[in-house]
C-alpha cells in the first residue's frame, strides 16, 4: 500500500507542478535531487543514486544538466578526489525555495481528509517503520562485510 500510495501522490503532485516545473525547465526528479541535497539527506553522488533509486550513469546526467542550469555544483575536495559532494548554487537554493509552497500545497491535497491526529499517528508510524528498516539494512550489510 505505501508503494502504491508513493505512486499514485507522486503522479498528482507532478501533474499539480508540471507548468510550474516547465517554467523553470526542470523535471520532477531534478527537484526531488535539489530537495534531497537542499536538506542534506544527500552530500556526494553516490547517496543521490542510491537515494533516487537511480543508476549512477543516471544520476551523473542529473547532476551535469542541473549544473548546467546552475543549479548545483561539485565539489572535489581535497582529501579524496574520488568523493564528489554536492551544494547547491544560489540560483539551486533559490528555486528550491520557491517551487516548496506548491510541493507542500500539492501533498496537502493528498491528505485533506486526515486530521492532525491521523496525521501525525502516520508520521510517528512511518518514523517507526523507517528506522526498523534502516536497522534491518545495517544488520545485512554487517552480515555481508
Amino acid at each position: 500500500m505505501i508503494r502504491r500510495l508513493a505512486k499514485i501522490a507522486t503522479a498528482h503532485v507532478e501533474s499539480r507542478l508540471e507548468s510550474r516545473f516547465r517554467e523553470l525547465d526542470l523535471g520532477f526528479t531534478q527537484w526531488i535531487a535539489l530537495k534531497v541535497i537542499h536538506d542534506g539527506v544527500v552530500s556526494t553522488a553516490g547517496e543521490l543514486a542510491r537515494e533516487l533509486g537511480i543508476t549512477t550513469g543516471a544520476t551523473t546526467r542529473l547532476i551535469d544538466t542541473l549544473e548546467e542550469h546552475d543549479l548545483l555544483f561539485r565539489d572535489r575536495g581535497t582529501a579524496d578526489r574520488r568523493v564528489v559532494k554536492l551544494s547547491l548554487t544560489d540560483a539551486g537554493r533559490k528555486v528550491t525555495a520557491a517551487l516548496l509552497p506548491d510541493v507542500i500545497n500539492a501533498w496537502t491535497e493528498i491528505f485533506e481528509d486526515v486530521d492532525q491526529p491521523e496525521a501525525e499517528a502516520f508520521v510517528a508510524t512511518l518514523k517507526k517503520m523507517f528506522a526498523t528498516a534502516e536497522r534491518l539494512e545495517n544488520r545485512a550489510e554487517e552480515v555481508v562485510l
